[in-house]
């Protein structure tokens, strides 16, 4: 069983992440930012989990933030200031999906093991992440109720996919037990 001060070391280091690739614009070395964030969510996970077990996730983060958000920037429903980007998806919004599906099982497991909860909590989860990435000055929500609708249907799409892998990929003990 999952010991309060391991969720509570996978909680601090995500948002370690997470600081790291959001300000990663803002920044005065905005290209390493999002890589050392990326580093230590993968040290993070070698060690509690290992990678092969997380890969899935990893992978299906991956295309979804970079199709998702990518998307909502071609409909006009999301800005970014410029960095380097895929398709309109910038890269430290892309290690940030990456490290969310690294980190996904430790910490949010609550929401992928029930249908609606994945539903509701990843869209209004997504929500609230770009309305504060815009309130940090990262991103732009270009057309308000609309761009908030889209950001929680990219995320409601996602915890579907996510919990589908979630049952599709059952987790091992290990996964469960780590330090």
């Amino acid at each position: 069983m999952k010991t309060k001060s391991s969720y509570l070391l996978d909680l601090v280091i995500f948002q370690i992440a997470w600081f790291c690739c959001v300000l990663a614009p803002l920044s005065p070395i905005p290209q390493a930012l999002p890589v050392i964030g990326l580093v230590l969510v993968l040290i993070r996970t070698q060690f509690s989990r290992g990678l092969k077990e997380v890969l899935p996730f990893a992978i299906a983060c991956f295309l979804l933030g970079v199709a998702g958000d990518a998307g909502l920037v071609q409909l006009g429903l999301l800005s970014f200031d410029a960095y380097p980007d895929w398709f309109g998806a910038p890269l430290w919004m892309v290690a940030l999906w990456l490290n969310f599906g690294l980190m996904l099982r430790p910490l949010f497991t609550w929401f992928l093991d029930h249908c609606w909860r994945a539903i509701i909590g990843f869209s209004a989860g997504g929500v609230v992440a770009y309305y504060s990435g815009q309130k940090l000055g990262v991103l732009t929500l270009t057309v308000d109720i609309q761009s908030q609708l889209g950001v929680a249907a990219e995320w409601a799409i996602a915890g579907i996919i996510l919990r589908y892998l979630h049952l599709k990929f059952p987790s091992t003990p290990q996964e469960n037990e780590h330090a």
